[in-house]
Formats: structure tokens, sequence, C-alpha cells
């Protein structure tokens, strides 16, 4: 493809006076259709949402991938142009697509919008983004509240994965399986609340991309080590995990397991667990105690092992003495 038809640079030419707006509009729109690269088309929407780029023709565009595109990753920038820019031309198709459309890239999209310019923004729609919550909650069996936490780790396994479909019901295999034979499950869930959380993205992810063996992991007597050892000889290892930042809506879990994800920062929404008692986060990427565990008010055990922490604050020695275990 030739320089010219590269969206960053038509957005360049714009913004510098060299291109009119009509003209990159019909130049970008030529890419969202006859581009064989995918990034390419969805940038190409990212610089029209990004320059406000707003007529009939793009909505036409959009509205045809959002409902018919193979590319999840472009339904879901085509929904994002289409609610910030054509919510009541869109109603329709917007719809459509919360009733329909099975990535959770896509559906993602309209939760994480609604939580960034609030719900009256999306009165048209609120009705039916409630009740998809609604209906994936109750699969799970948690509260509506609590399901966006496991809507995002959708997200994060369908990020490599072309035809990736939402399934809250491969959760209640993690209801069952533990990293040891007889331990505790790596999900927990009492009266609709998680409870308890074992989480680590690969494992996770390594779990989900291979249920057809999921009776064959459960007798494991050590799954942790089987699961790591595999990790070990995988490109994946490199990559640091992520813990979504909806992890602050889990507001009854009691126990927290988020070791050997390489992790170097928390979530900020960690302080939202105020009933949180357990906390392990050996095996990490920390270089200093993450300060938002001092707002946990209810911790009693607290792991930092196997870090990159080389001193102790003396600001922290209060909080972590009243603990009743600190590993370090």
């Amino acid at each position: 493809m030739k320089e010219f038809l590269i969206p960053e640079k038509l957005r360049h030419d714009i913004l510098a006076g060299n291109l009119s707006k009509d003209k990159a509009a019909e130049l970008l729109i030529s890419l969202i259709e006859g581009s064989d690269d995918i990034n390419t088309r969805v940038n190409s929407i990212k610089v029209l949402e990004t320059l406000e780029f707003r007529d009939d023709r793009i909505f036409k565009t959009l509205e045809k991938y959002l409902v018919s595109d193979e590319e999840a990753i472009l339904r879901a920038a085509a929904a994002e142009y289409i609610i910030l820019n054509y919510l009541e031309e869109g109603i329709t198709p917007l719809k459509w697509v919360i009733q329909h459309d099975n990535s959770p890239l896509v559906i993602q999209v309209y939760f994480k919008l609604r939580e960034k310019f609030g719900a009256d923004r999306f009165g048209l729609i609120t009705d039916e983004l409630e009740s998809w919550k609604r209906k994936f909650a109750s699969v799970l069996g948690i509260s509506p509240e609590e399901s966006s936490f496991f809507l995002d780790v959708e997200a994060l396994f369908a990020e490599d994965k072309r035809n990736y479909e939402i399934d809250p019901t491969s959760y209640k295999y993690f209801q069952e399986l533990t990293d040891f034979k007889g331990g505790e499950p790596w999900l927990l869930i009492q009266n609709q609340h998680v409870e308890g959380l074992n989480f680590n993205c690969y494992k996770w992810k390594f779990i989900r991309d291979n249920l057809a063996l999921i009776h064959s992991f459960s007798k494991l007597i050590d799954l942790d080590f089987y699961i790591n050892s595999l990790k070990k000889y995988s490109y994946k290892y490199i990559l640091i995990s992520i813990v979504p930042e909806s992890l602050g809506n889990l507001i009854h879990l009691k126990k927290l397991i988020l070791k050997r994800n390489r992790l170097e920062f928390l979530p900020l929404s960690l302080k939202k667990l105020t009933n949180l008692r357990d906390l392990d986060l050996s095996y990490n990427e920390f270089n200093e105690i993450p300060p938002l565990i001092r707002s946990l008010d209810s911790l009693k055990t607290l792991n930092l092992k196997h870090n990159k922490i080389k001193i102790i604050p003396d600001s922290f020695q209060p909080y972590l003495t009243s603990l009743e275990s600190f590993k370090f």
C-alpha cells in the first residue's frame, strides 16, 4: 500500500493543512473497506474518531461493519465510534449487537464508555445493557456488580484470538481447580459473591484455551507446577500480566492470590476491597511495597516474597507489625 494511504500520515496531513477533511474521510473509508490489514482498518476508524469526522456516509460504513465484520477488534472500534458520535441514529444496530455479538471485546466497549461518560448518556440502550449484565452474572452465579471483572478477563483472553466468544459457563471449572490436590479453589463463590480469587493470567488463559482437557487437569496432584512448567517454554512468559481495574468491584473478596503474574503495579481499585483479609503478591516484579496496601484495613496476612523490594520504608512499619502474618 502506498505510504500516502497510512491512517497516521493522513491525520498528520490534515493537521498540517495539506489535505482537506473531505478528501481524508474518503481515503480513510477506502482503507476501512479495502485494506487487507486489520490494524490499518482499525487505525483508520480511530483517526476518523480523533479528528471528529461525522457524516452520513461514515455512519453507514461503520454500521455495516459493526454488525457484520468477522474481526471483533474492528467491530469494537466501530461500536465505540457510533456510541460516541451517532448514538441516536445507531440505536437499532447498537441494540442488535448487545443481543447477538458474543465477543467480549465488543461488549466491553459499551460498559467502558458508560463508566467513562455516565449512565445518563446511555439512556437509550441502558435497558439492554442491564439485561445483558444480569444474564451474564446469573450464569456466573454472582451479583451483576461483580460480573464486570469476568467480562474484562474474557476480553483479556480474546485479545490474540480472532473468533473468541464469551462463555461464562467455563468459570464453573475455575471453582473446581486447585493448585494442589485438595487445596483451595481458584475461584470461591459464596452467596452470589466472590470471596476467594486465585488469579494468574497465564494459568487462567491456559485453562480457558484447553477446556477439552479440563477433567485431566483436575486429576493432577500439582496443577500449578504443571502449568508453570509449560509457561517456561511459552513466548507469553515474557509478557507482564494485567489485572483488570474492575477487580475493585469484588467488594466481598476475603482472599486474593495474585502470585506469579509478573506484576509491577496493582490496580488502584484494590483499595475498595475493604473485606480483604489475605493478600498474596509473591513472585512478582514489585520494586516497592504498593502504598495502597495500607488502605486495606481488614488485611491480616500479606505475602511479598520473591519480589524486587529491597527496603521497607519506616512509614510502613506500623501497618506491617499490625498484621498477623507478613512474609517478605
